[in-house]
Order: structure tokens, then C-alpha cells, then sequence
């Protein structure tokens, strides 16, 4: 079963209130006061009192009140037999068919011995189909009173009944009945006629006596032939819709699949191509921290954490993406970008980095002036070789490794709030521009490294002119 016909829903314009119960309700125009006899009063309480599997409850009459008269049966939303016999999407096998018509037997075994002793108003349209694919046969029990209450000008129709809805009435129970205004009184002998309407749908999935069954024409090879090509026609239309839905989740795979993954390495994988692990002489990798973030996760909510970090990921990645560069993984408050890799852009790879890191520092002048959250960062990167490749199966990711990672983690972590720090090695390569102003921090002792010269990033030279 595709999702669309699991979620399949009737349209159902109105239903009644009752407490926490919903309702469905057949409403007539009411004439004149009406006052229950003890017959009909005590049909009514056997109706309420009518509890079976495959039955809806009702619910009640609610009349005297307006020029309203209404009937109430328990809503059952899911949609109805005639919605799915008529649904060529959907594959009603033999296990369907056998279940839908065991369940109206069951239901009329119900009626017919009960008090009430009829249905009156069979259909398909009568027939639900509940979340659980269990039948529910409403509506049943009232046509008789309808009949008896219109015939004696106490109600009336609304609107015209449907032609249509007379066909599964059986013959005889449309004498003196006027078609259109009237709803036939309820016999068993006539809902097995109903019956045998209903299952004359559900075995051949169309209606009884439709016109187009009469129009054939030819012998039975001329007849088949026809069958063919309208049977060649549905099947084509369901194929375009359904290459459409697999065009449209797979453009959406792959969309997710490069954001997870460079898309050079996504369309490797693909392609059923093995990624195979490679060094690169020299790469940039950069680290951004967010500041203070456990004082930040202390005096925040889950919801207002999860939104701040949304916010300002979203924001690093937009600076990303107008450069060569990869966001390599986000960890917690940390962010993590590469450039140079798996694409190598000829020496441009610092340059790029130097740039996101100046673009995102921007980000924490933004939030200082325009949020209520003092966003205070911390970006260090390094320059040089690095291993490289896709790691695991079901949630392929594609990993940098090597000392040059270490290095520029490092870099972050020895960083002073809202600065750009780098080793001096790597700033040696950057000063080949002029577009950067430098300076030097000094020796500071780093982790697994000793004491290294740092130099830390002030701005680009044209924004101290």
C-alpha cells in the first residue's frame, strides 16, 4: 500500500459534537413539531442500544429545535468502500474483497436479528473502512422512519436525491415512493438485493449497470482487444506518476546526500565507485568555537540552544557556500571546515579559509547588535598535509586526518575570544597577500606541540583604511 491510500480521508465538509465523540449526521427540513409515539420511541432506544464490529454507533436525533432535523452516527474518517473499489491505484486482491464482504455479512447477521431488523440504506457509499481496515456499515435502521415522517409532510429533502442512489434499492420497495424527495422504506428482502448491488462493485470494481458495459460492441476478441487498451492506458498513466515520484525522491536524496557529503565523493558513491583514501600535500582546515557555551546552555532551554545553534550554523553555512570550501562536521558547539580538499584548487585553499573566518567573525557583530545573545567566537586554522576518505556504511562521512587537524584544533583552542589565530608557519604562506593585517601573539606553549610562535588575524588591510 503507497502512503496515499494508508492516508486515505473521506471529505467531510460538517460533523456534530457529541462530548469527545464526532459525528456524521443525514439532515432534513422538519415541517411540523414532531412527538414520538411509544413504537417509535422504543425503536429508537433499540437502535441506540445496537453495538457489533462492524457497525458505527448511533448516536441520536437531535429535532423540535429549528428546521433542522438531524440523524447521528458515529464519524468514521477514513474513507469509504466506494472510495477504494473505485481507486485504481489501489491493488484490491482477493484477500480485500473476501474481507470487505465477510464483514457487511457479518453486520447484516447483526441487523437482521436484532429488534431492528433491517438496514434500509446499503451502499457503498454506506460502507467505511476504519484506520484498522475494519468495514462499518452507518446509516442503518432510519429509512423507514424517513419514509413514514416525509410521506406524512413532516420532513423534507434538502437537496434532490441522486438517481444513483435508487439502483441499489430493490424494485418492489420503489412503489409509491417518490424518487428524488422520497427514501424507500427498509426491508431485509431488500438489503440483500442491496447486497447483491454491493457485491457486484466489489468483484468487478465497477457499477452495476454502467452504460459503457451496454455500449460494447463486436465479438469477445473485439471486446478484449478494448480491454487492452484501456488497460494499457491506465497503466502508462500510473507509470509517468510514478516515475515522477521517484524523479522527485531521488533529486531529494541526492540533495541531501551532497550535503552531507562533497559532491565530487556523493556522485562516486552513486556511481557504485569505490572512494579510495588519498594524501594531500596541503590543505587548510579550519575550527570555529563558540565561547562560553556551557554558561549559554545553563541559563537557556533545550528549545532556545537548538534554535541559537540553528541560527548561527545556518549563517557559517551561507559564508561556505560562496566559497571552495567543505563544512566538514559540526560538533556541538564546534564548527569544522576544510578547504583544498577533496578538490585541490592550486594554493588557494588559505586564502579561502582566511576569508570564511573574517566572514564569520562578522556574524558575532550581527548577533551583538541584533539579538539578545552575546555570541563571542573562537577560529584557529593550520595549513598542510592531510589523509583523507569516506568512513562507514550506513552513514557514510568523509573524514580529514593527520597532524595538520590536530594542529588547527589547537590553534582554536589556544585562541583568544573573537580572534583569528594561526601558527606562524601558516601565516608565512597568508603574508604572501597584502590584503591581510597581521600580528604577532607571541610564544605560547600548545598542546602536543611545545612552544610555537602564533600570529593572529586582525582584519583585511582595506578595512584598517
Amino acid at each position: 500500500l503507497t502512503e496515499n491510500q494508508t492516508n486515505k480521508r473521506r471529505a467531510v465538509e460538517t460533523y456534530a459534537l457529541l462530548g469527545a465523540s464526532k459525528g456524521e449526521f443525514i439532515c432534513l427540513k422538519q415541517c411540523k413539531r414532531i412527538s414520538w409515539s411509544k413504537e417509535r420511541a422504543k425503536m429508537l432506544c433499540e437502535l441506540k442500544s445496537l453495538n457489533h464490529e462492524n457497525l458505527t454507533n448511533f448516536l441520536g436525533i437531535c429535532h423540535n429545535e429549528t428546521d433542522r432535523f438531524y440523524t447521528i452516527y458515529t464519524l468514521v474518517e477514513r474513507a469509504s468502500l466506494e472510495d477504494f473499489i473505485f481507486d485504481q491505484d489501489f491493488n484490491m486482491d482477493a484477500t480485500f474483497k473476501s474481507a470487505f464482504i465477510k464483514d457487511i455479512i457479518k453486520g447484516l447477521l447483526y441487523l437482521h436479528k436484532s429488534p431492528i431488523g433491517y438496514h434500509g440504506m446499503l451502499s457503498l457509499k454506506t460502507c467505511l473502512i476504519d484506520s484498522n481496515w475494519v468495514l462499518k456499515m452507518t446509516c442503518f435502521g432510519i429509512s423507514t422512519l424517513f419514509y413514514e415522517l416525509i410521506k406524512d409532510e413532516y420532513l423534507k429533502t434538502m437537496e434532490i436525491i441522486s438517481h444513483k442512489y435508487y439502483i441499489n434499492i430493490a424494485p418492489e420497495l420503489l412503489e409509491g415512493v417518490q424518487i428524488g424527495r422520497m427514501y424507500p422504506p427498509g426491508t431485509p428482502s431488500g438489503d440483500i438485493y442491496s447486497f447483491g448491488m454491493a457485491l457486484f462493485s466489489i468483484i468487478y470494481r465497477c457499477e452495476p449497470f454502467e452504460k459503457t458495459r451496454l455500449a460494447m460492441k463486436g465479438n469477445l476478441v473485439d471486446q478484449m482487444i478494448k480491454m487492452n487498451e484501456k488497460y494499457a492506458q491506465n497503466l502508462e498513466r500510473i507509470v509517468a506518476e510514478r516515475t515522477s515520484l521517484l524523479i522527485e525522491a531521488q533529486e531529494q536524496t541526492d540533495r541531501l546526500l551532497c550535503e552531507m557529503l562533497p559532491p565530487t565523493i556523493a556522485a562516486q558513491l552513486k556511481s557504485g565507485l569505490p572512494v579510495i583514501p588519498r594524501n594531500y600535500d596541503s590543505v587548510t582546515v579550519a575550527f570555529c568555537q563558540i565561547v562560553d557555551f556551557s554558561l549559554l546552555m545553563a541559563k537557556c532551554t533545550p528549545d532556545q540552544v537548538i534554535s541559537f545553534l540553528n541560527d548561527v550554523f545556518t549563517r557559517f553555512d551561507i559564508i561556505i557556500n560562496r566559497h571552495d570550501a567543505y563544512k566538514v562536521e559540526t560538533t556541538g558547539e564546534t564548527y569544522m571546515v576544510a578547504s583544498g580538499v577533496p578538490n585541490e584548487n592550486q594554493g588557494r585553499h588559505i586564502f579561502e579559509v582566511a576569508e570564511i573566518a573574517l566572514e564569520i567573525r562578522q556574524v558575532y557583530f550581527y548577533f551583538t547588535m541584533h539579538t539578545e545573545w552575546n555570541l563571542r567566537v573562537r577560529i584557529g586554522f593550520h595549513c598542510g598535509p592531510i589523509a583523507a576518505g569516506v568512513i562507514g556504511l550506513r552513514s557514510p562521512r568523509y573524514c580529514l586526518f593527520g597532524d595538520t587537524v590536530n594542529f588547527a584544533s589547537r590553534m582554536q583552542s589556544n585562541c583568544q575570544p573573537n580572534q583569528i589565530q594561526m601558527a606562524e608557519t601558516t601565516a608565512k604562506i597568508l603574508m604572501n597577500s597584502t590584503k591581510y593585517q597581521l600580528t604577532k601573539r607571541g610564544i605560547v606553549h600548545v598542546k602536543g606541540k611545545g612552544f610555537t610562535q602564533l600570529v593572529i588575524t586582525i582584519c583585511e588591510t582595506q578595512d584598517i583604511n
